[in-house]
């Protein structure tokens, strides 16, 4: 029986780089006065048609949708933001005193696997409500930063753009669609059908001949009204004044339908054509379009899977105690039981009937730090025997004094 394409098993020996990653992201977001939610991995179709957008790539071609037993169509959730807004309007969240939510999930899209790309992957995202000031996206953007930096990322690049408003982008759409009509031969397949139903997506296209043809269409910066223009600009001035550098690339869209005006993405070129580790932006009109209220929202997310291979780790200690037991099964028991209360580490109780020299090899390639031998002849004089496998010295202790004084030192 194989594993699904696409999917991935995360094994003991890769836990905890996941575990740093959470931790890591919790703590940084966390002390930026964002609280977690959490929200179904399984929700309605229509959700994420209405808050997505129909004519994305998501929607139409890579979501897990099924009926399930009432004959109703659902959807394994392929990004975290639509659910946060459900969740937001379902629980009348904007009555809360805070507005600054945070996830850590998995997702689910059907497209080709490829490096840093799997069709069940996790995100790390945030959200932000009810704050239309433009210094909240430089917060938000700068909060980003502030956690890859603290995971160890470097050589990163921030770029940004301004993609308009419901207001403004009509007209700025008409005028790319006639641009791509008058080029339509040379577009690819899948632009083709971008031209009829979404432009805009022409502009991210990763097709060499789509991207000449893009290099001179019309820029949503000769278009974008008064509103979008004047919040892109004080966004801009908020960076600054974080130092936070940034470059403008007019091409920059995202692959979902509900962002407004501010833009950015977050880029590293070690991971070859999956660059983008972190991605965001304003969508000011999807809690009302989702049914709430007209209420302005801007968030990111980061694929976890990406930061991980991005993030650099020391070998870790599989477990700090291996305890060698020798036939001794209730004492070794109580003396792990102990040792786990006094240490807070992790401790390993061996059952398997093994030599001395077999436990110890185990103990060796476990990466132990320390290994406690029990026998008969230790239960019997309430003692142990501590091998200190980086230094190669062994000692015997009676078991108070292990307790007391010995493990104390390496707590």
């Amino acid at each position: 029986m194989e594993i699904l394409r696409g999917f991935k098993d995360v094994l003991p020996k890769d836990i905890e780089k996941w575990h740093k990653l959470e931790r890591i992201a919790r703590d940084t977001l966390e002390s930026f006065g964002f609280k977690e939610i959490r929200t179904p991995v399984l929700e309605k179709t229509s959700l994420f048609a209405r808050g997505v957008g129909e004519d994305t790539d998501i929607v139409e071609k890579e979501m897990y949708t099924f009926l399930d037993k009432s004959e109703e169509s659902v959807t394994l959730r392929p990004e975290g933001t639509a659910g946060v807004v459900r969740a937001f309007i379902d629980n009348h969240m904007e009555n809360l005193p805070y507005k600054k939510y945070y996830y850590i999930g998995p997702m689910f899209r059907y497209e080709r696997p490829q490096k840093g790309r799997l069709r069940q992957f996790n995100q790390i995202g945030v959200e932000v409500f009810g704050i239309s000031n433009p210094s909240v996206d430089a917060e938000v953007v700068y909060m980003d930063k502030v956690m890859l930096g603290k995971l160890g990322l470097n050589n990163l690049r921030i770029e940004i753009n301004n993609i308009g408003c419901s207001r403004c982008r009509p007209g700025y759409m008409k005028k790319l669609k006639e641009y791509f009509y008058e080029h339509k031969d040379g577009l690819c397949e899948d632009c083709k059908r971008r031209l009829e139903k979404n432009p805009l997506r022409i502009l991210d296209c990763k097709n060499k001949n789509c991207r000449l043809i893009a290099k001179n269409a019309p820029l949503i910066t000769q278009f974008a009204c008064a509103e979008c223009k004047e919040h892109y600009e004080k966004a801009k001035v908020k960076l600054k004044n974080l130092n936070i550098e940034f470059i403008e690339n007019p091409y920059l869209v995202r692959g979902l339908d509900y962002y407004t005006k501010f833009v950015f993405e977050i880029i590293t070129d070690e991971l070859g054509a999956q660059g983008t580790v972190s991605a965001g932006g304003r969508y000011d009109g999807l809690v009302k379009q989702l049914g709430g209220g007209d209420i302005p929202g801007i968030g990111f997310a980061s694929g976890c899977e990406r930061l991980i291979e991005l993030m650099e780790f020391e070998e870790d200690k599989l477990f700090e105690y291996y305890v060698a037991n020798l036939e001794s099964d209730d004492y070794a028991v109580e003396i792990a039981a102990k040792l786990i209360e006094v240490t807070q580490k992790r401790v390993y109780v061996e059952y398997e009937k093994k030599s001395l020299k077999s436990m110890m090899k185990k103990a060796d390639k476990m990466n132990a730090s320390f290994v406690v031998i029990i026998g008969e002849n230790e239960k019997n004089s309430n003692t142990v025997v501590l091998k200190d496998m980086k230094n190669s010295t062994q000692n015997e202790y009676k078991l108070k004094t292990f307790l007391d004084n010995e493990v104390k030192r390496w707590v």
